[in-house]
């Protein structure tokens, strides 16, 4: 796909948006080939741009979030067999009756309600059988973007902080050294669920986060307004890193677009993430980005993909083994995926 037939994909959506969405979507020709948005990210864009029309940023934990990690799957989905088989049989029993009487939730069909609800129970029951440190109760999902409203013992709770903290415990709860880790980018960061949890749970952290909008407004504006006793550094176009070097070294929260990379310092990585995202690029795409992580990346690596993923449009499968993780990297962590067993997981030094 060329820069122009992105450039106009995305500009025919809504002239009227909100000016700093443009902004970013203005970007787009300044990308080279390696990181244009492959044909079904062009088309996730477009609808997600819909959606901010239709339902508004205020909303978008119900909307544009349904397009990442947040799920509405039927009760024999692999999800949900999984966490019925780890929950005690009058636990998992009490939650599918809980989630058939709870309220619904506006902008969701019935049975959807019914299907996130069930879900969301489940997995944070089973996420609380798995912190023995309860460090669950250091987080609570935040009211910006009017998350569906599922309470555990009066806590809003969201399928989207358990993944996130189960995420977190993969990387964390290893052979790593938490004392090494103070810088952290995430590729990929959607609206920031993981970056709430890395920040709420390691406050001492600065969190440099990765996308093309309009994910990256969203994220921005979510995040600013979730951690306002933050330094931020917002999204803007810049040439040399020196430009921008004392503000953004200044920064807690930092936020930038792909193409931006390659101006950032060597080695000025303690954490490279990525989470459910590379198997939606094309393989040249992924290649780039690899040597992009080594470069950047001082000591660790974690990443989390479907183990087997048909790129949509692209005609083109990417499996597990076609990840070009180098041989020299030490493999800390590598098991099969909780809860999502279509997943693998790796953690890896680069050192």
């Amino acid at each position: 796909m060329t820069h122009t037939n992105v450039e106009n994909l995305l500009a025919r959506e809504h002239v009227n948006m909100d000016p700093r969405l443009r902004e970013m979507l203005d970007e787009f020709p300044k990308f080279r080939k390696e990181i244009l948005p492959s044909k079904y990210w062009a088309e996730l864009n477009k609808k997600a741009l819909r959606q901010i029309s239709d339902s508004s940023y205020e909303n978008f934990k119900r909307t544009v979030a349904r397009n990442y990690f947040t799920f509405i799957v039927t009760p024999w989905n692999h999800q949900t067999r999984f966490l019925m088989r780890s929950l005690p049989f009058s636990q998992a029993i009490g939650i599918i009756f809980g989630a058939l009487f709870a309220p619904r939730h506006k902008l969701f069909k019935w049975y959807q309600s019914i299907y996130y609800n069930l879900l969301t129970k489940l997995l944070w029951a089973y996420v609380e059988e798995n912190d023995p440190e309860h460090l669950l109760d250091r987080l609570s999902e935040p009211l910006q973007g009017n998350p569906p409203r599922v309470y555990q013992r009066k806590r809003l709770i969201s399928q989207d902080l358990a993944n996130s903290f189960l995420e977190y415990l993969s990387i964390m709860d290893t052979d790593v050294d938490k004392s090494e880790i103070s810088t952290i980018m995430e590729l990929g960061s959607g609206y920031g669920r993981s970056a709430y949890v890395h920040l709420v749970l390691r406050p001492d952290c600065r969190y440099i986060l990765v996308d093309i909008p309009p994910a990256l407004y969203i994220c921005e504006k979510y995040l600013s307004d979730v951690f306002k006793d933050r330094k931020m550094f917002p999204f803007r176009p810049f040439e040399r890193f020196d430009d921008i070097k004392d503000e953004y070294e200044n920064a807690d929260i930092i936020f930038l677009m792909p193409h931006q990379l390659e101006l950032v310092p060597d080695k000025s990585v303690d954490l490279f993430i990525n989470i459910s995202s590379l198997h939606e690029m094309r393989i040249d795409q992924i290649r780039y980005y690899f040597k992009l992580m080594e470069k950047l990346t001082r000591k660790y690596f974690y990443t989390k993909q479907w183990k087997e993923s048909k790129i949509p449009y692209e005609n083109v499968i990417i499996r597990q083994d076609d990840y070009p993780i180098n041989k020299n990297w030490r493999q800390i962590f590598a098991p099969e995926c909780k809860v999502h067993d279509l997943f693998f997981e790796a953690l890896c030094d680069l050192s």
